[in-house]
């Protein structure tokens, strides 16, 4: 082997060597005896590669261990780059400070106003419920001047631009998403000639702790946001996760989208808990620590994005369905076992209106889903595609987890592999048509709470948070 080319070798053995143990490090997934280790053997690697470069006197044995260098240097250079992703991944979901509100000036079609200087000095309708309402008539301001009404209830905001009393009305993305989702008409006679967003910092009340000591609850939202995953949105997906790590236990408690709730700070009318996502994750958290009588320490929230990019990514997912029916997009669904794209895989978790049981039978779709995605994911083929998974699904996961208290739970896990035991219950409740706060004077379906259900997952709460 010639002098140059062995010299190369051992060059770029070395110099990917080292890159890997530095971005393990910056990773910060193992314990310090398991990183001991993993550099003593990497270092053991190189020692005996070198050294039988060096002094072995027979060609054939040199090529040998001149191909397996090179094959560890490309190992070595995809464990750089899957690190460095990583690292990258987490940050981003972890380093989110604000949420993002986006808003829209809307008018009838049949109005002349086609953009927002026509709107100078005309009336202006803004929903009082909206909780940054200040910070929204502010941002608009400085566009223009205009004279700002608010309103308490939709229908009565809509009327009045119906009536001539105001001549366009603003609303939130996620409130007009509402407005769609309950086929309210105005949804198909407005016009849009303006939108505009506000940031707004989140709530920074530490309930913090050791993750790998102290039980902890963690709120899991799934948003309907299909914009950026910091944009307010409904949360159609609930679910309070409270985890003991000395036990190795943890308790999954789902609650209905449509539970008719109290929200956090209101009185009067109840809502849907659906609806607080429209006010922030922190309304979302409070309501549900005042149902259900906790203080949760973290949250996770997933767009829904995440579903279809992650199943798309895999190559799709096999579920098995109990009811044929059709959903949009090309998307049917037959009895039994059938493998679903990204878009039909998402459409079959949200589901619930064809069921008898409505939101009880979409949890279970639900849990099918994420069942065939862990079960894709098992096979070792799909390692391949790791940085395509983090690629794809980047930007659509965030959580007020610190990226150190994340990776410390990862290297708790790594360091006692002993399998975790889980509990899955669901509050339950009874269908009702009642007005919500969100949306006044309009009968919207709602699930009353079973107060007995609430009442037993408290208690099963409780006993998880138990040392």
């Amino acid at each position: 082997m010639k002098r140059f080319i062995k010299y190369l070798i051992m060059a770029l053995l070395t110099l990917s060597s080292f890159g890997l143990l530095f971005y393990v490090f910056k990773l910060n997934v193992l314990t310090t005896k398991p990183f001991v280790i993993l550099s003593t053997v990497v270092t053991a690697i190189r020692a005996i590669l070198f050294f039988t470069l060096l002094k072995s006197k027979k060609s054939g044995l040199k090529v040998f261990i001149g191909i397996i260098s090179l094959l560890l240097i490309v190992i070595y250079a995809f464990g750089c780059r899957y690190a460095d992703k990583t690292v990258s991944y987490i940050k981003k979901a972890t380093n989110i400070e604000y949420e993002t509100i986006n808003y829209k000036v809307l008018t009838l079609k049949n109005k002349e106003y086609s953009e927002i200087l026509d709107l100078t000095d005309k009336n202006i309708g803004f929903m009082s419920t909206d909780n940054y309402l200040d910070k929204s008539t502010k941002k608009l301001e400085k566009r223009m001047k205009f004279y700002d009404k608010t309103y308490e209830e939709i229908g009565t905001m809509i009327g009045s631009l119906y009536e001539g009393k105001i001549d366009a009305l603003v609303v939130s993305d996620s409130y007009l998403e509402l407005l769609e989702e309950n086929n309210v008409e105005f949804t198909n006679e407005d016009k849009e000639v303006y939108s505009y967003s506000i940031k707004v910092v989140k709530e920074k009340e530490e309930k913090k702790i050791d993750l790998t000591k102290e039980p902890f609850i963690v709120y899991i939202s799934g948003s309907d946001s299909r914009g950026s995953v910091s944009d307010t949105a409904r949360s159609d997906v609930n679910i309070v996760a409270v985890v003991n790590p000395t036990k190795r236990k943890v308790l999954l408690v789902s609650i209905p989208r449509d539970y008719y709730v109290q929200l956090h700070g209101t009185t009067g009318v109840r809502d849907k808990l659906t609806h607080a996502g429209v006010y922030g994750i922190d309304m979302s958290i409070n309501t549900i620590e005042d149902l259900l009588g906790i203080d949760i320490n973290y949250y996770t929230k997933v767009s829904f994005n995440t579903v279809v990019k992650l199943v798309d990514t895999i190559d799709g997912i096999d579920i098995n369905s109990d009811t044929e029916f059709d959903g949009n997009k090309n998307c049917h669904y037959i009895v039994g076992e059938q493998h679903l794209n990204g878009e039909c895989a998402l459409r079959f978790a949200r589901e619930r209106k064809i069921y008898e049981s409505g939101d009880r039978h979409r949890g279970q779709n639900q849990q099918a889903v994420i069942t065939a995605i862990i079960n894709k994911m098992s096979n070792p083929k799909y390692l391949i595609r790791y940085d395509k998974i983090l690629k794809n699904t980047e930007g659509t996961i965030e959580t007020n987890m610190s990226y150190d208290e994340i990776t410390n739970l990862a290297k708790f896990e790594l360091s006692d592999l002993k399998k975790w035991e889980t509990e899955s219950y669901s509050l339950d409740g009874a269908g009702d048509m009642q007005p919500t706060y969100s949306m006044g004077d309009i009968n919207l379906y709602v699930m009353e709470p079973d107060m007995i259900t609430v009442k037993i997952a408290q208690n099963k709460i409780n006993d998880y948070l138990k040392k």
